[in-house]
């Protein structure tokens, strides 16, 4: 007789739990959690270990049914259970770690992350939200945090099998952590620091170096080969840490020989060599910079939310002089070719820039021209004797590479002079489509057998489905087209020299690497016309309108069929083009900065004076949401004092658990004013805060989310000056401190009843935008 189908699925599944009634529980706990009824699911769960307290997996299930209900110590507990029944799990360490971290317990967290290593773990990602966590808590306790983990490490004694990130992190902690000794100086010039954020940023998501990381590696080389009697150091922030961080030159020169060895990311040589990176930076000491330093910045920092706020405490602290490398205004010259993301931040950068930078270095006319124009339009003076040009001119062929033969162009089913090359990365401004519009016509008008192939090397960029797309519905055009990335150094190389000529249709360009790559190589360029291109060009390249895909047609058909012509153009090259070297290029920086040095002779360090804050307005500290700029335009961003602040985010900026100073000046004379403070509560935990202004001091909690408004008087003055506020995260009865958001601060007249009502108004119909200071529309402009 067969027995019902439940019952004999049921007499399959009870030895695993052990008995009837915990699988009955299990599968009530199943079914609620494929429903999302999360209380029905652990009451099931809690029910099946009550019957069978030895069921490891169950125990994690009634972990994950109480995290979604928001019971985070709960969860915990239950984790926890599963952990002492299967210490060697590594799963279970992971779900803790998680847990432990929201509950703002670093301590746990990181001692179950590195169980969970012990135990095998070796998915990236948590081993990066490690290094995060490392990183945080480096910030103030470097030396509690190193003893931490050498005792923890005594609960972990070395084992087969566990992940290579364990090893590093016990390598490091038992040899690498000796304080560095500090250079001595080499010379009366002042230091220069390259802040190399965005190169170590780089690595973490890429391997081979393009562009701007190109640019970075190379100068840094052509300026430590330059030698003489000046300082070079390199520092960098990274994920999670908020110190400004030193870089040994030569682990800089390690992980910058890695990168172009190859193109696998996931080579594990290459995770190895990244960890081992994020590692050092995670536990190192925090870099001090010497003193009257000059700090150039070679790439990009729009992305480092708190970057301006690091430079004025150095100014500040230090002397130094800040030289951002503008390569750039894309995303405000285009904003069309970037995502709205990039567009903010990057506003975000030039508004906080402009207050901040010393002098500047560009690579072009254009992009100085581009600077300049930003600059009045936002209503900023700016000398243009203070942007000196850095053309980004030099030969990016490197002497010891291995010359690959011809026949390592096979596995691409390619062949010397049968193909034009494209390098750049795929994104909408760097006209591919111009590019795939010009190959359909040159099919169309002499076949495809006749068409030279098209080569594209590059990652993938933002904004690129249709190229893609275009692709995907033309498979004539598609087999002309290669796409190609990840390549290495020598790769790249082979394919310059055996290409027929090379083509680069970009919309806009600061400078445009491979136009000169392509000189270096002695192979003709054929480019558009747009912004700095004839620059990088000069008079070796073959010019086209940009956009237009009748005159890039043209002219490719003229280098493709008429090889005399071709030949000639490559003469040319041949007999006048001299790319200079790059410590040509690190000696004309150190020029420039000489030069800077004697126009600031006597003025001494400026530090930008705290922002003016405008009665009657509404002043966020919240990140930059705006796609365009206006004269005036500026962020709640200056207003901070101190280094005991977040980032700013869309809901405003977070203080720290040492608390954050603000620093309001006012113009003088004025009535007596009131401020209104708006705080926001953690996401989870329950916050208590303090806020003190002179004799004030004011204390209370925030409920997760909730949001307050906290009133400051402030008294009539006769003249300007500026009022100090600290905002504080005060201790729960159980010692935890739990940090809240600062979202921005309103201030009008007391008396002022019609501010009131205009206030009142804003907030109720959810419209404080129509009273900011900062706002186009306001026709008083915020000052310094």
């Amino acid at each position: 007789m067969r027995l019902p189908f439940v019952r004999r699925i049921r007499r399959m599944i009870v030895p695993a739990y052990g008995s009837t009634v915990a699988t009955e529980h299990v599968a009530r706990g199943d079914a609620a959690r494929s429903r999302q009824d999360w209380a029905a699911a652990a009451d099931a769960y809690r029910a099946a270990v009550r019957d069978q307290p030895s069921l490891v997996a169950i125990w994690i299930q009634l972990g994950h049914a109480q995290k979604e209900q928001g019971a985070l110590a709960a969860a915990a507990e239950a984790y926890g259970q599963a952990a002492k029944l299967d210490p060697a799990r590594a799963d279970t360490h992971v779900f803790m770690a998680h847990i432990y971290k929201q509950l703002g317990r670093d301590d746990l967290a990181i001692l179950h992350f590195l169980r969970a290593l012990h135990a095998g773990e070796t998915a990236t990602h948590e081993g990066d939200e490690l290094l995060r966590l490392l990183a945080a808590r480096t910030h103030k306790d470097r030396g509690a945090l190193i003893e931490q983990l050498r005792a923890m490490f005594t609960q972990l004694p070395p084992r087969a099998g566990e992940a290579p990130l364990l090893g590093q992190i016990r390598g490091v902690i038992t040899e690498d952590m000796a304080p560095a000794s500090q250079p001595a100086p080499r010379g009366p010039q002042p230091a220069l620091v390259f802040d190399i954020s965005d190169l170590i940023s780089y690595y973490g998501n890429a391997r081979l170096p393009t562009g701007i990381q190109r640019v970075q590696i190379e100068t840094i080389e052509g300026a430590l080969a330059r030698g003489g009697d000046r300082d070079i150091r390199l520092c960098c922030f990274i994920d999670g840490r908020d110190d400004w961080l030193e870089l040994p030159v030569e682990r800089m020169r390690a992980i910058a020989r890695l990168s172009t060895s190859g193109g696998d990311r996931f080579d594990p040589a290459w995770l190895e060599a990244v960890a081992g990176l994020k590692l050092f930076l995670s536990l190192t000491d925090p870099f001090e910079f010497p003193q009257g330093a000059s700090l150039i910045n070679l790439g990009t920092s729009w992305w480092l939310q708190n970057y301006f706020l690091y430079v004025r405490h150095a100014k500040a602290t230090r002397g130094i002089r800040y030289i951002p490398f503008v390569h750039d205004m894309i995303p405000i010259m285009a904003p069309e070719h970037c995502t709205r993301g990039l567009t903010q931040d990057f506003i975000s950068w030039v508004i906080g820039v402009f207050d901040h930078a010393d002098h500047f270095l560009v690579n072009s006319q254009a992009t100085r021209r581009d600077l300049l124009s930003v600059a009045a339009t936002l209503g900023h003076p700016l000398d243009p004797d203070d942007v000196a040009v850095v053309p980004l001119d030099t030969d990016f062929r490197k002497p010891a590479l291995a010359e690959l033969p011809a026949q390592a162009l096979d596995p691409w089913k390619l062949k010397p002079g049968g193909f034009v090359l494209f390098v750049s990365t795929v994104e909408s401004r760097k006209g591919h489509m111009v590019a795939f519009e010009t190959w359909a016509e040159l099919i169309r008008r002499h076949g495809a057998d006749a068409v030279p192939q098209l080569v594209c090397v590059g990652n993938r960029g933002w904004l690129n489905d249709r190229i893609y797309a275009r692709l995907a519905e033309d498979e004539v055009l598609a087999s002309k087209v290669s796409m190609l990335s990840r390549l290495s150094d020598e790769e790249l190389a082979l394919l310059y020299r055996s290409a027929l000529f090379t083509v680069y249709p970009s919309l806009y360009e600061g400078w445009g690497l491979p136009v000169t790559e392509s000189l270096c190589y002695g192979k003709v360029p054929l480019v558009s016309d747009a912004a700095s291109l004839p620059e990088a060009g000069g008079p070796f390249a073959v010019y086209v309108e940009a956009g237009s895909v009748a005159a890039l047609t043209d002219a490719a058909e003229t280098l493709i069929l008429d090889a005399d012509h071709r030949a000639a153009a490559e003469a040319k090259i041949a007999a006048g083009f001299r790319p200079r070297a790059w410590s040509d290029l690190a000696g004309q920086i150190g020029d420039e900065l000489d030069r800077f040095a004697g126009r600031d002779a006597g003025k001494g360090i400026v530090v930008p004076p705290p922002l003016t804050a405008r009665v009657g307005r509404w002043h966020p500290l919240s990140r930059n949401e705006s796609i365009r700029i206006w004269t005036g335009m500026r962020t709640g961003e200056g207003f901070r004092a101190d280094l005991g602040w977040h980032w700013p985010e869309n809901r405003g900026c977070r203080v720290r658990r040492e608390g954050g100073a603000l620093l309001l000046h006012l113009d003088g004379p004025h009535p007596p004013l009131r401020a209104l403070f708006h705080l926001t509560g953690d996401d989870h935990v329950q916050a208590f805060w303090s806020l003190e202004s002179g004799s004030t001091a004011l204390t209370g909690d925030l409920h997760p989310d909730e949001s307050k408004w906290i009133a400051v008087e402030i008294a009539a003055a006769d003249g300007p000056h500026d009022v100090p506020i600290r905002i504080r995260p005060l201790a729960a009865g159980d010692g935890t401190v739990v940090t809240f958001f600062l979202v921005g601060f309103f201030l009008h007249a007391t008396d002022d009843v019609s501010a009131r009502q205009d206030f009142l108004e804003a907030i109720t119909l959810n419209r404080l935008d129509s009273l900011n200071a900062f706002g186009e529309d306001d026709g008083a402009r915020p000052t310094r």
